[in-house]
């Protein structure tokens, strides 16, 4: 199976761009993916069509050496249909979605993006308040990395 991966934050400039940007790049590089589709949405903020933010523009193309912007969109309810895998950047990014959900989650596709990191779980600090591109990418890559791994051996969908 060839899981797709919905990153969800509060606006879709920053973090789950971030993730959805370095995803399909590390993804490319493995030249044979075995994922699906990856896409990020917002909760709310930003309306639709909002350019990622130059920081998240910049920091991904410092480190990987690729351009990567997206317009925002909203989260809608067909998400939790069309894909296997939705992972929340914060908390509060959570609760929205189980909020939208009627908190009924029969199939265990909410989790945080942090539940996935190997050096801790935890919120993804945004880095629009904090300024922290550098520190955000090094914790959405090396969690990227992971869920790569999880899926390879078997266990990302468990």
């Amino acid at each position: 199976m060839k899981p797709s991966v919905l990153f969800v934050c509060l606006g879709n400039i920053c973090r789950s761009p971030l993730a959805h940007g370095v995803m399909q790049h590390l993804l490319k590089q493995e030249k044979n993916s075995q994922f699906g589709m990856i896409d990020s949405c917002g909760m709310y903020g930003e309306p639709e069509g909002e350019p990622t933010h130059p920081g998240s523009v910049q920091v991904i193309k410092q480190k990987l050496g690729v351009s990567f912007s997206k317009g925002s969109r909203h989260w809608r309810k067909s998400d939790y249909e069309k894909f296997d895998l939705i992972l929340t950047m914060d908390r509060s990014n959570f609760r929205d979605v189980m909020d939208e959900l009627q908190n009924k989650d029969p199939l265990k596709k909410v989790k945080m993006f942090r539940d996935f990191d190997p050096a801790g779980q935890g919120d993804v600090p945004d880095p629009y308040y904090t300024g922290g591109f550098d520190g955000v990418y090094k914790m959405v890559e090396r969690t990227c990395r992971n869920l790569i791994d999880l899926h390879a051996q078997g266990k990302l969908l468990q």
